[in-house]
């Protein structure tokens, strides 16, 4: 495991998917907090703490898990004083009162006033448009003031993977949405049935918001649902029939009328 002071609050640690199975864990097992995992995450916190002067009367530390496309865990722990939880409240209080302006009683009126594929398009923009202003919450404050030049150590930054899944009433709707989204950096995608649904897991590496907003875009155009980094994906993938188990946006798209 390899772990980097980047500032005096913030602290990364990544670890391969090999280096987890040889103690008996997996990728999933850390970024879930299966039961399995409290030691591991003990010993990380006494590690990381030590970093950070972390001090448990008066400071906070919070830890974001993500799963690289290679199955590596990439966590960041950030300390946090009361000033800094006074700003992460205020970003949270600014996301609910944009959320509950976006869900207006006479919004999902109009919602439900619509018939057939226009419903499920317009309650999709919504979960797409809700979702986004939650994540934002995660996506500003204390890892956006960390200044790589200064850190203690060089890196490249990693390009932004997201693992999106998408629901299909047939594979006519799932062929049409592959191709709208063929050209996009899509690294890899593979389709499941489960319960008489289709369900295409499509890996996009950009960071681009033009990108994620075609392929978001397109989920909701095309999908019955469109989730992203969603725990629902293992569920599918484990109880789920594999039609296409590698490159099924390309296989898709070839199908399409």
């Amino acid at each position: 495991m390899i772990i980097v002071k980047m500032n005096e609050t913030t602290v990364e640690c990544s670890i391969a998917a090999s280096e987890l199975h040889e103690i008996g864990l997996t990728p999933e097992a850390v970024i879930s907090g299966a039961e399995n995992t409290t030691s591991f995450f003990a010993q990380l916190n006494k590690e990381v703490g030590a970093q950070l002067d972390y001090d448990p009367e008066t400071e906070v530390m919070m830890m974001s898990k993500n799963m690289m496309m290679d199955g590596s865990v990439r966590i960041f722990a950030v300390k946090m004083s009361n000033d800094d939880i006074q700003k992460a409240t205020d970003r949270i209080r600014g996301a609910a009162e944009t959320v509950l302006k976006m869900l207006t009683q006479e919004r999902v009126d109009e919602i439900k006033s619509k018939t057939g594929r226009d419903k499920g398009v317009a309650l999709n923009e919504v979960i797409t448009n809700v979702t986004d202003t939650i994540n934002k919450i995660y996506g500003h404050g204390e890892q956006d003031e960390i200044d790589p030049e200064n850190a203690s150590f060089s890196y490249q930054p990693l390009s932004e993977y997201a693992g999106y899944m998408m629901e299909f009433d047939n594979l006519e709707d799932a062929a049409r949405f592959s191709k709208v989204v063929q050209k996009l950096p899509i690294v890899d995608s593979a389709l499941y049935k489960y319960k008489d649904r289709f369900y295409l897991m499509a890996g996009l590496m950009s960071s681009r918001d033009s990108i994620i907003y075609d392929m978001r875009r397109a989920g909701v155009e095309y999908s019955e649902m469109l989730t992203v980094n969603s725990p629902e994906a293992m569920l599918i993938q484990e109880h789920g029939e594999c039609i296409i188990a590698e490159d099924a946006v390309v296989h898709l798209a070839d199908l399409a009328k």
